[in-house]
């Protein structure tokens, strides 16, 4: 059976998927070539209450995205779009906003689909022509993920290397495992942005 595509992508999901930066993420929200919403309760604007998923300018959210030293981990939400575009307006109740983590933050799989046809992007993962992949990165995201989210970040990078290399051994059906400077690279990513979140 074949998994349907998602509905939302993380900012940090993205990059991994993407294999760049989180700031060139960021740097393509910020361009207007893809969307990036957020579900808040809902809160007045005005004479009107809005809530559910709403667009956010992602340049309102920039201090979370610092490119140097370290950023904040929450940013204020003081105006939001309808999720399927319109004007901006005000959030005028609660009047010091919406506290909003980087977390938070979603980019609609549509437009992620659009973003990578548009470019090409994932069309260099074709070049085994159908051959299956060496090592089951995405499994191991899958594990890593939740991995994180039960037991926290591990001490250091290279614990987590570790971890990474004895979830292969556990796992892997060929009984090869990647090296720990291949593990290394594909996790870089995702330690930069927990040790940016400390």
């Amino acid at each position: 059976m074949n998994a349907s595509p998602s509905a939302f992508f993380s900012i940090m999901e993205l990059a991994i998927r993407w294999e760049c930066t989180l700031h060139k993420v960021v740097d393509a929200a910020v361009l207007g070539q893809v969307r990036v919403v957020v579900g808040i309760a809902p809160v007045n604007c005005g004479h009107q209450l809005i809530g559910g998923l709403v667009q956010v300018n992602i340049a309102d959210m920039l201090p979370m995205f610092r490119r140097m030293g370290p950023s904040d981990d929450t940013t204020a939400l003081r105006r939001i779009a309808p999720y399927d575009g319109g004007d901006w307006t005000y959030i005028t109740d609660p009047v010091e906003g919406v506290a909003i983590r980087s977390a938070d933050l979603l980019v609609p799989g549509q437009d992620v689909q659009r973003y990578e046809d548009e470019r090409d992007l994932l069309r260099r993962s074709t070049h085994s022509a159908g051959g299956t992949p060496r090592y089951d990165w995405d499994a191991m995201y899958a594990w890593l993920f939740k991995r994180i989210n039960d037991d926290g970040v591990p001490e250091s990078q290279a614990a987590l290397v570790g971890e990474v290399q004895e979830w292969f051994i556990r796992n892997s059906r060929s009984g090869k495992v990647p090296e720990d400077s291949t593990i290394r690279k594909r996790i870089l990513v995702i330690w930069r942005v927990l040790m940016g979140r400390k």
